[in-house]
C-alpha cells in the first residue's frame, strides 16, 4: 500500500473512541478524470487517445501495436505524447483538428496528462503530484482549458459545435441542430 494509505491505517488503528474500530483498505486517488459529452467532436474524430509517454512505458508499446499512431508537426508534442486512433480510423482528421497553437499549449502542461474521445465523450486525465486543493484547482482549470481549446479548434475549422451547457455534463438532451 502507498504511504498515505498506511498513514490512514495508523490513524484509524490508534483511535481509542467508543466501539470497535477496524481497518479497511482505502483507495487514495492518484488522478482526476474530467469528461464532457461532445457528440459534435465525435462526428469529426470518432475516437482518439493522446497519452503522456512518461506515464506508462508498457502501455506505450501495447498502443503502438494495436492502434494507428498519429504524428504531428510539433516535435515536442511527439516526444511527450503518443497520439493514436483505432486501426479503422483515418489519422488525418485528428492531425487536421489540432492547430500548432493547440499542440504547443499541451506541451506546457507540467503534469502527466492523457486525453481523448470515445463513446461521444471528451475525457481528460490529470495525474496528481499531490492531493491538495491547489492541485485539484489546477487540474480542473487545465481540463476546462483543453475542452475550450478543442471547441475553438472545431469552430475555426467551420465544424458545428453546441454551445456550452448542461448537455455537456449529460444533464439535459442536446439542443436541436
Amino acid at each position: 500500500m502507498g504511504k498515505e494509505s498506511d498513514q490512514w491505517r495508523e490513524i484509524v488503528s490508534s483511535y481509542k473512541g467508543a466501539g470497535d474500530v477496524r481497518w479497511e483498505a482505502v483507495l487514495v486517488p492518484t488522478a482526476i478524470l474530467a469528461k464532457a459529452h461532445m457528440p459534435d467532436l465525435a462526428k469529426v474524430v470518432p475516437a482518439f487517445n493522446v497519452e503522456s509517454i512518461e506515464a506508462n512505458a508498457g502501455e506505450f508499446v501495447k498502443q503502438r501495436m494495436s492502434r494507428r499512431k498519429v504524428e504531428f508537426e510539433s516535435l515536442e508534442f511527439n516526444k511527450r505524447f503518443l497520439a493514436t486512433v483505432p486501426e479503422e480510423h483515418d489519422p488525418i482528421a485528428l492531425r487536421e483538428l489540432f492547430s500548432p497553437g493547440f499542440l504547443e499549449w499541451t506541451t506546457t502542461i507540467d503534469r502527466e496528462v492523457d486525453f481523448g474521445i470515445n463513446d461521444r465523450q471528451l475525457w481528460f486525465l490529470w495525474r496528481l503530484k499531490e492531493r491538495s486543493a491547489a492541485e485539484l484547482k489546477l487540474a480542473l482549470a487545465n481540463a476546462g482549458e483543453l475542452f475550450q481549446r478543442l471547441h475553438s479548434e472545431m469552430e475555426e475549422d467551420g465544424i458545428h459545435t453546441y454551445p456550452a451547457g448542461p448537455w455537456n455534463a449529460g444533464l439535459e438532451p442536446f439542443p436541436a441542430d
